[in-house]
């Protein structure tokens, strides 16, 4: 994993550092940028960065449009002395706006957002089928379904079939956010819009069958999940 930090101000970058060497695992790698121009030449490698708004000719916000136009994926936190951002800096989809002078406490929390969320999006499970082999990205998942050893994986980029018991995907699948509708689907909480009477339906309207055994169970868990989702 690697994370930046950007930022005209070098006592804000030592602030930062103390703050990642105090939370971070060996194996995360920390780089300083000092100017925008300095970030937008690198800013592919990055997965977390932590980014000022005020520098030079080029400000934090333009440059995470730019950033954000190639690397779908990168985790933008802005760190700012000026609140009056905040609402232009979630047009780039930032995790966080922390004011200035930081809160170590704050920083902590987003922090372990952060770190959770590039955990989730690049967690993968391996699937085959006859001849071939998948790795699927575990976040790109919407919902699955099985039926004695035959499994069909429906994702965001397309449906994938595998051989496999649901109940074993559902044990690997359930502490990333999956829940089980009905004996027969396994659903990314994810991507779920609303429960109805039957079915759960979701973002692009997809409606998956919820038995009457397992909805009340099914709302249960969901709700919690709402509550304790860190990102």
């Amino acid at each position: 994993m690697n994370i930046c930090i950007c930022d005209d101000d070098f006592a804000t970058h030592q602030i930062i550092k103390e703050y990642l060497q105090d939370s971070l695992s060996s194996g995360i790698n920390v780089f300083d940028c000092f100017s925008a121009e300095d970030l937008l030449k690198s800013a592919d490698k990055y997965d977390i960065l932590f980014l000022d708004i005020k520098m030079g000719e080029v400000n934090g916000l333009e440059a995470a449009e730019l950033i954000r136009k190639n690397n779908k994926d990168i985790i933008i936190i802005f760190i700012s002395s000026y609140p009056n951002y905040v609402f232009k800096a979630f047009n780039v989809e930032a995790l966080h706006f922390i004011v200035k002078p930081i809160d170590g406490k704050e920083f902590k929390s987003v922090l372990d957002r952060a770190l959770y969320k590039y955990k989730t999006e690049h967690s993968s499970i391996k699937l085959s089928w006859q001849k071939e082999r998948y790795v699927i990205k575990i976040s790109s998942i919407k919902y699955i379904e099985g039926y004695n050893r035959h499994i069909t994986v429906h994702t965001q980029d397309g449906t994938y079939e595998a051989l496999g018991k649901l109940s074993d995907l559902y044990k690997e699948l359930s502490p990333h956010g999956f829940i089980r509708t009905h004996q027969g689907f396994i659903v990314n909480m994810d991507y779920i819009k609303r429960f109805d009477v039957s079915h759960v339906v979701l973002f692009d309207d997809t409606k998956i069958m919820i038995s009457v055994r397992k909805k009340a169970e099914a709302l249960e868990i969901f709700d919690k999940y709402l509550r304790n989702k860190k990102w």
